[in-house]
């Protein structure tokens, strides 16, 4: 119950709910269980909507393990990048954070990113996965911002923008080696160029 009602706060954009986050250092083991079933989500959707074609059952659970892993690669990846640059190059002197603190507060930034499971839905299932990114994107600003002690919401705009920049060769580089091992080859086709620019941005 309090992992959902964090999850909540988090989406809704409530300062305190990340505050009290941040300061829960057994909140972490929460903050990747939301990572999963975001990305779970996103697996189901694509699933149901046929963006993985035909495959087997053993290939099937193959890619929800191989993409629950990854998924838990990439927040790792956009932790670690958004510690350095807020935490060390672009940090105030009020700013005091660790690794550990950054992920509980991105982890549960992702929730928006639920949206994806309605990927499925013709027509319109895209828009909702937009809408999750671009939440997802404006929650992880208000959870970078919280995290650093930041007083301006913009110097967080700042460096999530800098750590898209920064991580989306490593992000790149997770994809590729994703894709060798799980043969979504159908994935890798299906507008890679929508998939690079969204990577680009958020690194999700």
């Amino acid at each position: 119950m309090e992992m959902i009602q964090r999850m909540m706060g988090a989406a809704l954009f409530n300062a305190q709910t990340y505050e009290e986050i941040e300061a829960d250092q057994s909140a972490i083991g929460q903050a990747i269980g939301v990572v999963m079933l975001v990305t779970l989500c996103g697996i189901v959707g694509g699933v149901i909507g046929g963006l993985l074609g035909e495959v087997s059952i053993s290939k099937l659970i193959l890619g929800v393990v191989g993409g629950v892993v990854f998924g838990s690669i990439r927040w790792a990846l956009w932790v670690t990048v958004a510690t350095i640059i807020g935490g060390k190059l672009l940090r105030t002197s009020n700013t005091q954070t660790s690794w550990q603190e950054m992920g509980r507060v991105i982890g549960f930034a992702y929730t928006p990113g639920i949206l994806a499971v309605l990927n499925f839905i013709p027509v319109i299932g895209p828009l909702f996965y937009l809408v999750g990114f671009c939440w997802t994107l404006a929650a992880v600003t208000v959870a970078i911002r919280q995290a650093l002690d930041f007083e301006s919401t913009g110097r967080a705009i700042v460096v999530v923008l800098i750590t898209g920049v920064i991580g989306f060769i490593p992000w790149l580089i997770v994809w590729g080696i994703e894709l060798k091992l799980l043969g979504w080859q159908d994935v890798a086709n299906a507008e890679p160029a929508t998939s690079a620019v969204l990577s680009f941005l958020g690194l999700i």
